[in-house]
């Protein structure tokens, strides 16, 4: 399929697009998990976790490099044939789209508890849904464009951590490390807060929208080094406004932080930071929809304008219906952060050995 969108994505979008992205609603519990999968001062967890998330980045750089910008789907067609694929391709879609149903309606949930108690969730979450088709209908380039806005319209949140200094104690991160922790950091402790990072793999679908010019992996990994900062940022105000016990008790540390926000002009400041923060959580499942969209667009080449969208959005609408309570919400959005990191660490060790065969091959970058 050839490419049409002749402008390029370049490195300063990209940054902000992948901040964005792993900017949903699992960082409100961050410090909780934090607490009870890696104890006390768990916060050093997180920066090996980061350490683990620019490995799996750079495997994707291989898979871009070896391929000489080839899609994803250009390299893997290459050995085997499309029609043993679409089931797979079809799967994968699902996948996506349904990952991105479970954050956007995780996050109208919360918020539904939090300002709109007698609203109908699915009334709200139909609302979020028509955004996300205004955005899924634009070619990536225009995505960019808007994410950008929306990073301008949300990075004032980072910025309230100086309300907190007063009361934030050192004292209260104590002198133990890694004590308390509920179940002994298992693999399972340590996936389950890397779930936080998940988002930066849609970079695969970036290849065929970028050239040599654009730094491509310049701003995957400048984005995700942004988004860490703000994660230990987020996780240092807490341990040391919270006590330890206080963290592993309560369901969002952050939310809770931010009700001790007191200014005389604004009441309960909560609701609107969670407003704002509807445009990273909006980013999240807009490009969990764009996955889907790139993929069945290998099924469907010469689909209908704007029909695999609406086909795509209906289906998010649909599986919204799935979690109807919030603890249900969240255990099925971590089963499918789960199955989500698998995909990010399979995918370009797939992909890897492919590339290397097809490096060979006459041509440079391709419109696939």
């Amino acid at each position: 399929m050839v490419n049409n969108v002749k402008e390029k994505l370049n490195g300063f979008h990209i940054a902000l697009l992948i901040y964005m992205i792993e900017l949903d609603i699992t960082i409100f519990s961050l410090p909780r998990l934090i607490a009870e999968n890696f104890g006390t001062n768990g916060w050093i967890g997180l920066i090996g976790l980061f350490g683990v998330a620019m490995f799996n980045i750079y495997l994707y750089k291989l898979v871009f490099k070896l391929g000489k910008g080839r899609s994803a789907f250009a390299i893997v067609e290459a050995f085997v044939p499309k029609a043993l694929l679409y089931p797979i391709y079809t799967l994968l879609a699902l996948f996506w789209l349904t990952l991105g149903a479970f954050v956007g309606k995780h996050f109208i949930l919360i918020f539904q508890m939090i300002s709109f108690q007698t609203s109908s969730p699915m009334l709200i979450f139909l609302l979020f849904c028509i955004l996300v088709y205004a955005l899924l209908v634009k070619d990536i380039y225009s995505i960019g464009k808007a994410n950008t806005l929306f990073f301008i319209l949300s990075i004032w949140m980072v910025f309230l951590v100086i309300y907190f200094i007063d009361d934030w104690k050192l004292v209260r991160f104590t002198s133990f490390f890694f004590k308390g922790a509920d179940e002994g950091r298992t693999l399972h402790d340590w996936v389950e807060v890397y779930t936080v990072f998940s988002g930066y793999e849609l970079c695969l679908f970036l290849f065929p929208f970028v050239d040599k010019d654009s730094k491509l992996f310049k701003g995957v990994f400048i984005g995700q080094m942004m988004f860490t900062v703000v994660l230990l940022l987020t996780v240092w105000t807490s341990f040391g406004f919270f006590s330890f016990e206080q963290i592993k008790a309560l369901q969002y540390p952050i939310i809770n932080q931010l009700e001790n926000i007191e200014l005389p002009f604004i009441n309960r400041l909560e609701n609107l930071v969670y407003t704002f923060f509807l445009f990273s959580n909006l980013m999240s499942t807009v490009m969990y929809c764009y996955a889907s969209l790139s993929t069945m667009r290998r099924i469907f080449p010469h689909a209908r304008a704007k029909l695999l969208e609406i086909v795509i959005v209906c289906l998010v609408f649909a599986a919204g219906f799935i979690p109807q309570i919030l603890r249900q919400s969240e255990a099925l959005l971590r089963t499918s952060y789960f199955i989500e990191i698998s995909l990010a660490f399979a995918i370009p060790v797939i992909l890897i050995p492919l590339a290397w065969r097809l490096r060979s091959r006459k041509g440079g970058m391709t419109e696939e």
